[in-house]
């Protein structure tokens, strides 16, 4: 009983630690996607030059690679308590300890390098790059519409921003599409249209979104670094069960006394 006791435990915890591991892993490679989804539209050659850290690009990677070793270590964990191998549960403890610390130390570096003013510049200058692009090249305006209607935006600071050099808001900026039975259909999208001029601009929605996903990222990592101090517990707790119930029974005195005779 002594040693079933911290296995179920170990399991249950080792399993919401997965849950976890794979679910910053999909989060950090949807971050991505998203910021890709920016910076692909950007000219290349303004940032040829430029060897600073991107921390909404560096974000991501650094997430997923928490996630990736979280996961190799559940593996490590499953085996051992399976097996009752006290080397591996051993190993698993140790693995689980630098888990701890990569996960807090990702969360608190993305809290205090990346969810800050350097991330709202990096989306800004992205977002106005590839605003400029869209007077120029009709592929990148129809990918800067997508995302416009993606995240209920106009602009890049503003809508505003489209009065200088066109005769009325992009369609995108109106939500133009009935997402109904019928047909889509188009609406009047003048610089008088009241849902057009109330949305923000592309560069505040997405900076905004950006800080959200570095907060939900460095917050399961927390957790999951908290689980992982309850597993290296758990592990420890199950080893020593493991000695107990493998260590040879005591001899008695009168049957010592037997054998030298």
């Amino acid at each position: 009983m002594s040693v079933q006791v911290p296995k179920v435990v170990l399991y249950v915890l080792n399993t919401v630690y997965t849950v976890f591991g794979l679910a910053i892993s999909a989060a950090s490679i949807w971050f991505f996607c998203q910021v890709f989804e920016f910076t692909r539209l950007r000219n290349s050659n303004h940032y040829l030059l430029d060897y600073s850290v991107y921390w909404p690009q560096a974000v991501p990677w650094m997430f997923f690679f928490v996630g990736f070793f979280v996961l190799m270590v559940s593996g490590c964990g499953f085996a051992g308590v399976c097996r009752k191998n006290r080397g591996m549960l051993t190993l698993y403890a140790v693995a689980m300890s630098l888990v701890v610390l990569f996960c807090i130390a990702a969360a608190v570096v993305a809290l205090v390098f990346a969810d800050s003013k350097s991330t709202d510049d990096f989306v800004k200058d992205t977002v106005w790059d590839v605003y400029f692009q869209t007077k120029n090249d009709n592929e990148v305006a129809d990918a800067f519409g997508i995302i416009e209607r993606k995240l209920h935006c106009c602009g890049a600071d503003s809508p505003r921003d489209y009065k200088n050099w066109k005769n009325e808001f992009p369609i995108s900026c109106c939500d133009v599409y009935y997402h109904g039975w019928l047909e889509p259909y188009a609406i009047d999208c003048e610089f008088t249209n009241k849902l057009a001029n109330e949305r923000h601009g592309c560069s505040t929605v997405a900076a905004q979104y950006a800080r959200i996903a570095i907060k939900v990222l460095s917050g399961a990592s927390i957790f999951t670094a908290f689980i992982a101090i309850m597993g290296i517990v758990c592990a420890v707790s199950l080893s020593k069960a493991l000695e107990r119930k493998t260590r040879p029974p005591p001899v008695h005195e009168s049957e010592s006394k037997k054998v030298l005779l």
